[in-house]
């Protein structure tokens, strides 16, 4: 099974790729909740701006860049959807107000921070060393199994996908003729394929797993070992006093846009 494409290279770890793996999920929960308690932009913008400083020390701004028409696609349907639906008495031109604008602006800051929390994770944590994370966490070891797994389980479908089209190229399809709606067209065939093969992969793995003997045993062994260092108290205890503030702008309604209704 080939490696997350996600995960970080061995030479030279960062700071941030050091830290215990259940510490780097406690700073994706920090973040997710700093994120989501507020509704001014400023408030949530503060937050995004801690999360970036989180990018930068794990120097991950290269998986940045795979998401970024995501991201920019995100702030068109934010700004749209909730500019519209969200209402207030600063009227600027239609339906759509000062408040309803600021809160289409703190929608799309709040998922594209959660986004790249989550991207932070992933760039700089193996599969292995997060599933042990999971397991240390009390998870039961079939739902951390079944989620180490669909991380793995991603680039096997993209590589699926690109193998089925490489296929299709030597048998004489050209993708980039015709239309936009032309091409999509084109590309509605392979889904099939594509389910296929990896439907038969996924009855491959459940035989490997059946006999291999998968949860006979209750007591496990790990190749890996992870502890709490000093550096993970003090990143946790950094998280805490970030989100305490945050926690406490909330309860001050400092957070909030006033005015603001929705339809």
């Amino acid at each position: 099974m080939q490696e997350n494409n996600l995960a970080p290279t061995k030479s030279r770890p960062t700071l941030i790729r050091r830290l215990d793996p259940r510490t780097k999920l406690a700073l994706l929960l920090v973040s997710f909740l700093m994120v989501l308690l507020p509704q001014r932009p400023e408030v949530v913008g503060l937050a995004t701006l801690l999360v970036f400083g989180h990018l930068a020390l794990a120097r991950a701004w290269g998986e940045l860049a795979r998401i970024r028409w995501l991201l920019l696609a995100l702030a068109l349907f934010s700004l749209g959807i909730w500019s519209w639906l969200a209402q207030g008495p600063t009227l600027l031109f239609w339906r759509v107000s000062r408040e309803s604008l600021a809160f289409g602006v703190a929608t799309f800051l709040k998922l594209g921070t959660m986004m790249v929390a989550g991207l932070i994770l992933l760039a700089t944590t193996p599969v292995e060393e997060l599933f042990l994370g999971l397991v240390r966490l009390k998870v039961p070891y079939a739902g951390a199994f079944a989620f180490a797994l669909a991380l793995r389980w991603v680039p096997e479908i993209f590589d699926t996908t690109r193998r089925v089209k490489e296929a299709q190229e030597a048998r004489g399809l050209v993708w980039e003729r015709g239309t936009p709606l032309e091409r999509l067209k084109r590309h509605l065939p392979l889904l099939v394929p594509i389910f296929l093969l990896t439907l038969r992969r996924s009855q491959t793995m459940a035989w490997a797993l059946e006999a291999r003997g998968f949860q006979r045993s209750p007591r496990r062994t790990y190749l890996l070992e992870i502890h709490l260092a000093s550096r993970d108290w003090l990143a946790l205890a950094l998280a805490a006093a970030f989100l305490a503030g945050f926690i406490a702008l909330h309860l001050l309604h400092w957070d909030r846009i006033p005015g603001l209704k929705f339809s």
